[in-house]
């Protein structure tokens, strides 16, 4: 095999592959990247970690020589990265030798045979739709830090995506925060089956390395659903993720209902306090846990106050009250997380008791998009 590609066109296809590189496993071939010619000079490079994978097609300024081999992803990454030319070939010989030559620099590696690459899924599926990538990269984005990371329930560590007629909805949940957001939007339907009315669980990880590949113009993403994958196509590459096999946790029967503590707060303006009292709440001292921030309504007055073994922060804001007075606990992270994921001027958030979830909502409401995020308190010291 023998390809001279333009060092920038290859590493913007090479970039969105590394994401499903493996490497914490001893199988050789899904450390690499599978690099095919597929006919002219249409060159197709994959990815697989047996759990998610890429596959990326570019043309190539000429194909010498076809073949398929597997090179391993992050040395071939570090070379071409250093490399100073903008023109590069990689040429592979019957003894696998790998050659990566551009202008008078030179490096030699390994290769693999394609054959030995994994199989990889059918990449289609009888259900899809297709969606703007700026719409799925942000409501994605919204919902990720309440993802669980590590959990004995599977469910909390995915989002669960709602497709209806027009709408999609995405809910993550990790036990200590709840996140939902909506959007009403132009849903095509490209699916081989029925209407659009299905949900579909996919693993954080997954969606992580999604957001960071998805582009922020108006391009369309055609999203497949099959039996066990769901695939992504935008801009010549197909990511594609094993979906979470598990019923998701009903959702609505852990939200407050019947809160009585309502106030309208400016939402920069509790950000911005929230990350001071971060400098506190997040110090760590040897032998003493994280503090936790305090939220204490009085009035039309909410302060904000964080102690630990160092020192102690305070602040307050003016806010619109209605209901009795509070002290309320939380992780200042998770609150932080939260209120950062939220938009708008103002933000609603309703309580009920010390021990109960906070809720957020905007205030100004809106038809064509919308969240909810809430948060569990902590137990405060006496």
């Amino acid at each position: 095999m023998k390809i001279v590609f333009k060092k920038s066109k290859l590493l913007e296809k090479l970039y969105p592959c590394m994401g499903t590189v493996s490497t914490k496993n001893s199988i050789p071939s899904i450390e690499g990247v599978l690099i095919e010619t597929m006919g002219g000079n249409t060159v197709r490079l994959s990815t697989y970690d047996m759990n998610k994978g890429v596959r990326a097609t570019l043309e190539a300024e000429s194909v010498i020589e076809p073949g398929s081999y597997i090179i391993s992803a992050g040395r071939l990454l570090q070379i071409i990265k250093v490399l100073s030319e903008d023109e590069l070939t990689i040429a592979v010989d019957e003894n696998l030798n790998t050659t990566v030559t551009s202008g008078k620099a030179s490096f030699s590696l390994s290769a693999l045979p394609g054959k030995d690459f994994p199989t990889m899924p059918e990449l289609t599926g009888p259900r899809g739709f297709e969606v703007e990538s700026e719409i799925l990269k942000d409501m994605i984005s919204k919902v990720l830090h309440s993802v669980a990371e590590q959990d004995s329930r599977p469910m909390l560590c995915g989002a669960f995506f709602r497709i209806m007629e027009n709408r999609m909805e995405l809910i993550s949940c990790d036990s200590y925060t709840l996140s939902r957001r909506a959007v009403s939007c132009d849903l095509r339907d490209v699916g081989e089956v029925s209407v659009l009315d299905f949900s579909f669980l996919v693993p954080g990880h997954a969606l992580n390395e999604l957001v960071r590949i998805l582009g922020d113009g108006d391009e369309i993403t055609c999203v497949k659903i099959a039996r066990k994958h769901a695939i992504f196509f935008f801009d010549d590459i197909i990511f594609f993720t094993r979906m979470i096999d598990s019923e998701y946790i009903d959702y609505e029967r852990i939200i407050p209902k019947d809160q009585t503590i309502h106030i309208t707060v400016e939402r920069d303006r509790l950000l911005a306090a929230l990350e001071r009292a971060t400098l506190i709440a997040e110090e760590r001292i040897v032998g003493s846990g994280r503090s936790y921030v305090k939220l204490i309504l009085d009035g039309n007055v909410m302060s904000i106050t964080s102690t630990s073994v160092n020192g102690k922060v305070y602040d307050e804001m003016p806010v619109t009250h209605e209901g009795e007075n509070l002290e309320i606990g939380f992780n200042c992270r998770y609150l932080i997380n939260s209120i950062r994921a939220s938009e708008g001027e103002l933000l609603d958030l309703s309580f009920q008791s010390p021990t109960q979830s906070v809720t957020i909502r905007p205030h100004e409401k809106s038809e064509e998009k919308s969240f909810f995020y809430m948060v569990l308190p902590v137990r405060m010291n006496g």
